[in-house]
């Protein structure tokens, strides 16, 4: 069997859609703020095994995922395609849907936040456990720092916590309708590592947390699918689209893109990437920004704010 090493997070047939004359696209990486990379979509957008699962039978198995979102991920340039001539996708809809969701659940930007939440809950437990008297109390040099105690996660836990999180997309789905818009500037879309967004549109754009919306409030989806391309859902569009299904429109407003291409930025995780250089300013703009999880007391949300590097996992195979 040949083992699949590299585990892009996000699709190669995605990529390619940003990909200049020379078939490269730009990357512009959060840590590294002023550098540009040029590389092609196989070259970026990877962990390698980050999908790997061991087995009943002890063994890891680092192929069944990676392949179930290849089947996903070869369904889609055709699609994207078909929508740059404004064709009739709507019995492509279900593909459109799922494609969206796997790049919501399957981007770093959602399993350290899956991994942040239970390193959270493994404190909370550790505190309660010392405070009923069930665990003996830490050495002397931990006492009173138990906040700063870093706390490593199995990364196959996140792989299990991407239920919840399609859970929450599909809340969201049910609550939109889709639409394509093209567009027709001289500014391109950018897109990112984390190019799935939603948020509340009714919340001024400095407020906006990271996926936040109310129960019942109008939410606001995005995803750039190339640079002239990108797919809009809203809760506005929920009744035409429940009638006629996804509809095309056209911007001529740079502003209108810009304010997308900010948006990207803001939601973009460790790397920015586009089809030509020109939107340096914007992009350095959030270069130390990112939606994290962040946790208070017993409550944590996702905030935007400075990535930190998390707890390397060690197998027990390793100790």
């Amino acid at each position: 069997m040949n083992i699949k090493k590299r585990h892009h997070f996000v699709p190669k047939a995605y990529l390619r859609a940003f990909e200049s004359s020379d078939g490269k696209v730009l990357v512009y990486r959060k840590d590294e703020p002023g550098k540009i990379l040029r590389v092609n979509p196989d070259g970026t957008g990877f962990e390698r095994y980050y999908y790997s699962q061991p087995t009943p039978e002890g063994s890891i198995d680092h192929n069944r995922l990676e392949d179930m979102f290849s089947v996903i991920e070869g369904k889609w340039p055709p699609v994207v395609e078909r929508m740059g001539r404004r064709e009739n996708v709507n019995e492509s809809l279900l593909d459109i849907f799922e494609f969206i969701l796997l790049q919501r659940v399957r981007v770093p930007a959602s399993r350290d936040a899956t991994e942040a939440k239970l390193a959270a809950q493994v404190k909370a437990t550790f505190k309660h456990l010392l405070a009923k008297g069930s665990i003996p109390a830490p050495p002397e040099s931990l006492r009173g720092r138990l906040d700063e105690v870093l706390v490593s996660i199995d990364p196959h836990k996140s792989i299990h916590g991407m239920v919840d999180d399609i859970n929450a997309a599909r809340d969201v789905f049910d609550r939109i309708g889709l639409s394509v818009v093209h567009n027709m500037t001289d500014v391109p879309f950018l897109t990112s590592d984390n190019p799935v967004i939603w948020l509340d549109p009714s919340i001024h754009p400095d407020d906006i947390e990271p996926y936040a919306i109310k129960k019942g409030g109008p939410v606001l989806l995005l995803f750039p699918i190339s640079p002239s391309l990108l797919i809009l859902g809203s809760t506005d569009y929920k009744e035409i689209f429940s009638k006629h299904g996804l509809q095309y429109s056209e911007t001529r407003e740079d502003g209108w893109v810009r304010q997308i291409n900010e948006t990207v930025c803001r939601f973009a995780y460790k790397a920015v990437y586009a089809s030509s250089p020109g939107q340096e300013d914007l992009i350095s703009r959030f270069t130390g920004m990112s939606p994290v999880w962040r946790q208070s007391g017993a409550k944590g949300k996702l905030v935007f704010g400075e990535r930190t590097a998390k707890p390397k996992w060690k197998p027990k195979s390793e100790e």
